[in-house]
């Protein structure tokens, strides 16, 4: 009995830790284009289409550089303050029209009181159509729903 409590603390104790960088970005972002980092370290807010695309009431985007790693956090908190969508996780490339983020995204009491989605793993982000924002190319996860997670630039 004695060898089978260690096996399961480990494969515990690896579901709590924060995942570790894939090892594919060598522990950076991989800048593919200049000038797509820089309107991403200018960006103008992050918004949840259940809470609202309008500019006084998008969230924030912190952008911050750990060594050669770019990393992103933010979120929007609806008017009344119940609901919310976060986001928190580092920058693995970024190209023109596109980057690809590692990390978690969480959509509470959006688009119905007491919904929860927590999303966890890599995620990419794309410009469409020449618009002026990336969008959540992995949209449906939770319950079915379609989630449209945009940053805008």
């Amino acid at each position: 009995m004695k060898s089978l409590v260690r096996p399961i603390l480990v494969v515990l104790a690896a579901t709590l830790m924060p995942a570790a960088i894939p090892a594919q970005s060598g522990g950076r972002t991989i800048v593919e284009d200049p000038a797509a980092l820089q309107r991403l370290r200018r960006n103008s807010g992050i918004t949840l289409q259940w809470i609202s695309f309008e500019s006084p009431r998008r969230g924030h985007v912190r952008v911050t550089e750990r060594g050669d790693m770019v990393h992103l956090s933010g979120r929007q908190v609806s008017a009344n303050g119940n609901a919310r969508v976060e986001l928190d996780g580092d920058v693995l490339r970024i190209g023109r029209d596109r980057f690809t983020l590692a990390g978690n995204i969480t959509i509470t009491n959006a688009p119905d009181q007491g919904r929860v989605c927590v999303r966890e793993g890599e995620f990419e982000f794309r410009v469409t159509q020449r618009r002026r924002y990336w969008r959540l190319q992995q949209m449906t996860a939770c319950e079915g729903l379609t989630d449209y997670v945009d940053i805008y630039f």
